[in-house]
């Protein structure tokens, strides 16, 4: 039996997102409105992933990318914010995180905007969606969680709650 490779770029776009990644209570950082924020950016992951592996419309996808821009400034402006106000040491390096997403985000939008109308194929569909699946997985599962995991300490050291819970 030979089985096909699983690593890199390779199949890719064989599985769907959604099969990659699923929201749920293992990515919750139990602040409400940052987990309705995360929840929100996965659907619009499984919709951007949903238009690049069906060869959707080109303008659709331009529209979601600009969305998902509006989406992340104001969740990362949140999001930094609540990390400021529970004395996070690790604030400087998520907020140069953020900073990297967004610049690359606004390399793939301007690629996409330099893209001819139609179909959705090849670069730099993939493009996004690899950035969406760092977005997902990469970030919120590991450098969000990094805070969770700091959030609740304090919680349980200083009987603190997390700001707006």
């Amino acid at each position: 039996m030979s089985l096909a490779p699983v690593s890199g770029l390779h199949n890719l776009s064989e599985f769907s997102l959604k099969q990659l990644v699923a929201w749920g209570d293992h990515l919750k950082v139990h602040q409400p409105q940052i987990d309705a924020q995360h929840e929100a950016i996965f659907n619009l992951a499984l919709e951007i992933a949903h238009i690049w592996q069906d060869h959707g419309d080109l303008d659709e996808l331009k529209a979601l990318a600009e969305k998902l821009d509006k989406v992340l400034h104001a969740h990362f402006r949140y999001e930094e914010q609540l990390l400021a106000e529970i004395g996070y040491p690790e604030l400087a390096a998520h907020k140069a995180e953020h900073q990297v997403m967004l610049h690359e985000l606004q390399i793939i939008l301007d690629r996409l905007h330099k893209s001819q109308s139609g179909s959705v194929v090849g670069e730099p569909g993939l493009a996004f969606q690899n950035y969406v699946l760092g977005l997902t997985v990469g970030h919120i599962f590991n450098s969000d969680m990094d805070y969770c995991l700091y959030a609740r300490k304090a919680a349980s050291d200083k009987e603190h709650v997390w700001p707006g819970k």
